[in-house]
């Protein structure tokens, strides 16, 4: 009986079918090919046999089949949703007016049509970037072996003291001040000034030296082809420029906000000096934003220093919006407000920076304690227990210590025959004495109650020749106002740097907070086409081109004095008293204006 041949399998079928069951099928389709063949039994020559499809040597499961084409079609969708967000937001952007990314290179940025209020803030980079070519420097020569360096400071030390004590050689030492001493006086040192000296090792010859008042100032003596020393003072390139950008101000970590903008954290030490008078940082409620053009020096094309500030701009959460612009004209210089008023120093400073006054002088006063007519010989400023009291200007300390009715009583001495009395103190400022020097705006000591006091609060008197005055004729914290004749100047300045204000992005502030409308007389010109150069030299900017001064530069916020708690346990220390009215009467007698007698 003939066997029937099997259906034949296509390519697909071979792909999905087991092994075993194709071979059974091969053996089956052999046999129908022997059976069809034979004539009475005997077997004839077997017709070649269609090639087999050749099988593939690894197979997926159905299991991983399923795996692969899941991940497939998730990977489809997300790309359809990733189109579909892009189209979304290029249309959001068509909205907005804003032109939709494109792929191709980017194009040279233009100058902005109009501030924008969300914008990322913009400002001169001051972080290290590659130093153009310029002379020979003694870290040039770092890493070679048959060389070392030596650095220093002179701090309070004469010249050749100060870089022997370093380990360089009296002879060597002489050697410098030789070949420096046609380009610099070296027998006045700054205490902050250094040096630095290549020195070879063995002999110990001296190759190179250099003296350093600052970055941008210094003189350098470099050994020459006969190995003398020849002093030069350094071209480094020195540069003024303009520089603009904002900052969002959230805490008090102004350093940090700096940074975040593209500003170098030193920037506080000018900005304070441009608001002191008129603001203080400490006193910003936040969020604050900060629009500052500033002018800053560089050397070889890298950040040195801020110079000052040109002008700026405080928007503060509370709706107070205040500018400030650096003005010199004919007979005065200094920063002014919108309207022309500068609050300067005068000479004389509030005690408590901000204050309110809650007495004034009265010579008829009725006495809140004693409930008879007594003469107020001063003004009573309001503050709580432990707040910082200072100098109302530079002085001497002529006594210290229990004043009768008015407690814990300083008493400084002025030019001029003026006597200031701070009296009710809770304590004295660490290490005041007698005859101490004070600057201005120097820490005397904190408010308090003691003597004959209904309430925390400061006494600040004022003696002329001997006689009690107002302190009003000291005219605290002064204010001047723009004189007639440089109005016209003014304005124009004015002008020019509101228009640079007006186009300097803010940062974006948090969802809550509103940025305040700006005041009257600030209006929307157009950017100027250049940038306005800066309208003062190296000789009108303050702590912004010397030295930053021990004491701060900015009294309404004494960050280099830590204020003390509102109420601590009496601390140790020979000018601390805390002493009852008794006590301070059987101290010492005292007249009934709670001044210490002669």
């Amino acid at each position: 009986m003939a066997v029937e041949a099997p259906e034949e399998l296509s390519e697909s079928d071979l792909s999905t079918r087991h092994p075993v069951r194709e071979r059974l099928l091969e053996r089956a389709r052999d046999a129908s090919a022997r059976g069809a063949g034979s004539t009475n039994g005997q077997l004839e020559p077997r017709a070649p046999a269609r090639p087999r499809l050749k099988r593939r040597s690894q197979q997926l499961s159905p299991t991983l089949r399923a795996i692969f084409g899941t991940l497939m079609g998730l990977a489809v969708i997300a790309t359809l949703v990733a189109l579909a967000m892009n189209l979304d937001k290029e249309q959001n952007l068509s909205l907005l007016g804003k032109p939709a990314p494109s792929l191709s290179a980017p194009s040279a940025p233009s100058a902005p049509s109009a501030p924008a209020a969300l914008a990322a803030p913009v400002a001169r980079a001051t972080t290290a970037v590659p130093l153009a070519p310029g002379p020979w420097r003694i870290d040039d020569a770092k890493g070679d072996p048959a060389l070392r360096i030596i650095r220093g400071t002179f701090k309070s030390r004469p010249f050749l003291s100060a870089i022997q004590a370093a380990g360089l050689d009296a002879k060597q030492a002489y050697r410098a001040m030789a070949a420096l001493k046609d380009v610099r006086n070296l027998n006045r040192c700054g205490p902050n000034h250094e040096f630095i000296a290549l020195v070879q090792r063995g002999p110990g010859t001296l190759k190179a030296f250099e003296y350093l008042e600052n970055k941008e100032t210094v003189f350098q003596a470099k050994a020459n082809e006969n190995g003398y020393l020849v002093g030069v003072k350094l071209d480094l390139q020195i540069r003024r420029e303009q520089t603009e950008g904002a900052l969002l101000l959230t805490s008090s970590d102004f350093s940090a906000a700096a940074k975040q903008a593209g500003f170098d954290p030193s920037l506080r030490t000018v900005l304070a000096d441009a608001l002191q008078g008129h603001e203080g940082l400490a006193e910003l409620t936040f969020p604050a934003t900060i629009r500052v053009v500033a002018q800053e020096v560089t050397v070889r094309g890298a950040f040195s220093r801020y110079a000052g500030i040109e002008a700026a701009e405080i928007k503060q959460a509370d709706g107070e919006l205040l500018r400030l612009y650096y003005f010199r004209g004919d007979n005065i210089k200094g920063y002014f407000d919108a309207k022309g008023r500068s609050f300067h120093e005068g000479g004389w400073r509030k005690p408590i920076p901000g204050a309110p006054i809650t007495s004034l002088f009265n010579p008829k006063r009725m006495h809140p304690v004693l409930h008879k007519i007594m003469p107020h010989q001063g003004t009573d400023f309001g503050a709580a227990t432990g707040e910082p009291v200072y100098s109302a200007s530079f002085g001497t300390v002529k006594s210290i210590g229990p004043g009768g009715p008015s407690g814990n009583l300083v008493v400084l001495t002025h030019a001029g025959g003026i006597e200031t009395g701070y009296a009710h103190l809770s304590r004295f400022a660490e290490g005041l004495k007698v005859g101490e020097k004070v600057k201005r705006q120097q820490l005397v000591g904190y408010v308090g109650s003691t003597g004959r006091s209904t309430g925390p609060h400061l006494h600040f008197s004022v003696k002329k020749n001997g006689v009690f005055v107002d302190s009003a004729t000291l005219h605290l914290d002064g204010l001047t106002t723009m004189p007639s004749a440089e109005q016209p100047a003014f304005e124009e300045i004015r002008r020019k740097y509101d228009a640079l204000l007006d186009h300097i992005p803010l940062p974006a502030l948090p969802p809550t907070a509103v940025a305040p409308t700006a005041p009257e007389g600030i209006g929307t010109q157009a950017p100027p086409t250049s940038a306005t150069a800066a309208q003062f030299d190296e000789a009108d900017l303050g702590s912004g081109v010397a030295d930053p001064p021990a004491s701060p530069a900015n009294p309404a916020s004494p960050s280099a004095q830590a204020a003390p708690p509102a109420k601590a346990a009496p601390p140790s220390g020979p000018n601390v008293i805390y002493l009852n009215d008794t006590d301070l009467q059987k101290l010492q007698s005292a007249t009934e204006d709670g001044q210490i007698d002669p």
